[in-house]
């Protein structure tokens, strides 16, 4: 089997949608000799931030000269992004054989449940045979969907991370905070270290109430560590990103470089931080530098990514109102131009309508696009809903032709923002012809 011929096994899968529940992948790991549990893991969940999270705190561990697995979802242009051991992608010839290996154990399970293994589902169990295979010291595994239902849960995690909550798969997950916080907290196992950001009273009463009932030790942000405070600097040939301060569960981190926007990126770090010390155990087991080192070179392609400077484009794949209300404060408090250039394409199951409520505002001038995903608002769609709330934009339907159109219209002093979806986001790249990362 080939690269090609994996990607298509795969995307024949991805018709099965996404099928919480862990019978199938239980199933199938037993068949695989259960290699997810061959190394202990950080889980990380939350409505948002949960990639940029486990990239920083895998980055802070492998400094230290720890072997680290990475498993995150979606990517944003090549599937081997998603299975990475010390920052590198599974290569492609690599992704292939794991998928060989797997789909006799794959086929089995899907005759003896009558009921067909998901893309997602594939894909974790192949991340957990190479972090076995290669031997890793520990897993930072990033929650596909909500937690307690998801095909990551059965990592042994001594440590879990509930970056936030907020409304985002409503469907699946619950129609209030507190149903969507249920489902995250699925994730807390008995006597482990719970790093939470949740601010909502109601979805951390329950966040609080998993712990207690699991016997768990919850460290909370503002509590317990914090971001003490964050510098942006300029969007210029010299740094882009911020200066932060972080107290941890351990000790303060003072002058930290982070090559990321926005302060929400700065909470983010501080999880990240809190939950590599948890894992660490103590101050003699987690230096200063490796926290300083892991943030500096720490990389999130997609999130607030400066890829250009003259005119200013930046990429984020803001895919919910939470996520585009973060954006939008950055790029109102943190970021120099004078036009902005909204390119903008949304999912057709988000609430479109309250992320355009969110942006369209903040644009002097709005393209509208669609990526080649199948639940793809249509550009024209997006574009009437739009004039409906009084704003003009142009369709310009394929994301490449979309953000080259932009950039025309940009002068080296304006703006591109590049937004919408994760989806949106790695056709860009690829558009750009920025490499997987």
């Amino acid at each position: 089997m080939d690269f090609k011929e994996a990607e298509e096994y795969l995307d024949r899968r991805a018709r099965f949608g996404i099928k919480p529940g862990l019978e199938r992948i239980r199933l199938l790991l037993s068949k695989l000799d259960h290699p997810q549990s061959a190394f202990p893991s950080i889980h990380i969940t939350g409505t948002n931030g949960k990639t940029s999270t486990a990239r920083m705190a895998a980055s802070i561990l492998q400094v230290g000269g720890r072997k680290v697995g990475r498993y995150t979802s979606p990517h944003l242009q090549s599937v081997t992004e998603r299975i990475c051991v010390d920052g590198r992608p599974v290569t492609e010839r690599e992704f292939a054989s794991l998928l060989e290996r797997v789909i006799p154990a794959v086929e089995e399970t899907d005759a003896q449940t009558g009921d067909p293994l998901t893309y997602f589902e594939v894909t974790t169990a192949m991340a957990f045979l190479h972090f076995a295979r290669r031997k890793v010291d520990l897993g930072v595994i990033e929650v596909g969907l909500g937690g307690r239902l998801d095909a990551t849960n059965l990592v042994r995690s001594p440590v879990q991370v509930i970056t936030g909550v907020a409304f985002d798969h409503m469907a699946e997950l619950g129609d209030t905070l507190e149903k969507i916080a249920m489902e995250k907290a699925g994730i807390v196992k008995e006597g482990s270290t719970v790093i939470s950001a949740v601010a909502h009273p109601g979805a951390l009463e329950v966040v609080a109430a998993a712990c207690a009932d699991k016997g768990s030790e919850l460290k909370l942000y503002g509590r317990d560590f914090q971001l003490l405070y964050h510098l942006t600097y300029g969007v210029d040939t010299e740094k882009i990103g911020q200066a932060l301060g972080i107290r941890g569960l351990l000790r303060e981190y003072a002058d930290l470089f982070l090559p990321l926007l926005g302060k929400h990126q700065g909470i983010n770090a501080a999880c990240a931080v809190a939950a590599c010390e948890a894992f660490a155990a103590s101050p003699a087991a987690l230096s200063l530098d490796e926290v300083a080192a892991g943030l500096r070179r720490v990389t999130s392609p997609g999130r607030l990514e400066v890829v250009s400077l003259h005119p200013l484009v930046l990429l984020d794949g803001a895919h919910n109102p939470s996520g585009a209300v973060r954006l939008a404060q950055v790029i109102r408090d943190d970021l120099d131009f004078e036009r902005l250039v909204l390119v903008l394409g949304i999912l057709e199951d988000k609430d479109m309508g309250r992320m355009l409520k969110i942006l369209l505002p903040l644009a002097d001038t709005v393209v509208f696009t669609q990526s080649r995903e199948e639940r793809a608002a249509p550009a024209r769609k997006l574009a009437r809903m739009a004039r409906e709330m009084g704003y003009d934009g142009v369709v310009v339907e394929d994301i490449g032709e979309a953000v080259r159109f932009a950039r025309t219209l940009a002068s080296v002093t304006d703006m591109v923002c590049v937004t919408g979806s994760l989806y949106t986001v790695g056709e860009a790249r690829d558009a750009l012809g920025l490499p997987p990362g």
